[in-house]
């Protein structure tokens, strides 16, 4: 009897742990968002970053993980680490250091770093990081926009020869984005013969609706299907409603394990 109270004391002890242990998200900041603000991505992910530190109680010299994501509108050289620099996050406290990346999957990277972020504070490489997205690409001209658009997709073509031959470029058709998506659209509706052209219009008609009820949404207004499919084309199976829309704005998410956080309000686990 005495060793099954043990037993289940050292379980109970070891579950404890595992939670105290498990990634959290334990504070969020918005920065302003808005159309043609005339602001930096820097300014406003500072903005952000204060904001979330502040909602989850905890100082900028308790970060000791920094992730971000690279901007149209201030282009840098391993952009983290100038962000986490300008931030104050950089240089770390004296006897501290602080893992700071860039990652890039394009619109995915908010969903990359938060994965990221949890496995860094699972593993116990970090206690507490930032997760850091922002941007300022409605404050960009027109044409400015969709030079640096462009310029960032130059695909590579088949390697002649050995694997140290030269690669040559495949030129995408300008807006070079949306005709990128266009070429998965088509190879997964070739690979799957059921899929139709209005299925994939219905995903801008979901997310409208699932958007208009965030208290902050940008417009409360609704699509329907009919709406998105007779919207002028950008690229083949692309009309103009299903790109994202121009914004200025950014926010920071603090990933943290429970024994290190001070928030008052501790979020979801991040599963």
């Amino acid at each position: 009897g005495a060793a099954r109270v043990c037993n289940r004391g050292e379980r109970q002890g070891r579950q404890r742990t595992v939670m105290r242990q498990a990634a959290r998200i334990v504070g969020w900041g918005v920065s302003e968002v808005g159309s043609k603000l005339n602001k930096s991505p820097t300014h406003l992910v500072n903005q952000a970053l204060g904001r979330a530190l502040q909602h989850a109680g905890v100082e900028t010299t308790s970060l000791d993980g920094f992730l971000a994501c690279p901007s149209l509108a201030e282009p840098r050289f391993m952009p983290a680490h100038c962000l986490a620099t300008a931030c104050g996050v950089l240089p770390s406290r004296e006897g501290a250091s602080t893992l700071v990346m860039s990652v890039d999957t394009g619109g995915a990277s908010p969903v990359s770093m938060l994965l990221l972020a949890k496995s860094l504070v699972d593993s116990g490489a970090c206690t507490t990081v930032a997760v850091v997205a922002g941007d300022a690409v409605s404050s960009m001209p027109s044409k400015e926009f969709l030079e640096a658009a462009d310029s960032a997709c130059l695909l590579p073509g088949p390697a002649k020869g050995t694997p140290e031959g030269t690669l040559k470029p495949v030129a995408l058709q300008s807006p070079c984005i949306p005709h990128g998506y266009a070429q998965a659209a088509a190879a997964h509706m070739a690979r799957h013969p059921l899929l139709r052209r209005d299925h994939l219009a219905m995903v801008p008609v979901l997310m409208s609706h699932q958007g208009a009820k965030h208290p902050h949404a940008a417009s409360r207004g609704t699509l329907l299907l009919e709406n998105v499919l007779s919207s002028p084309l950008v690229a083949p199976n692309t009309s103009q409603l299903e790109c994202a829309r121009r914004s200025d704005g950014a926010a920071v998410i603090i990933v943290s394990s429970l024994d290190h956080s001070l928030s008052k309000a501790l979020g979801p686990r991040i599963t």
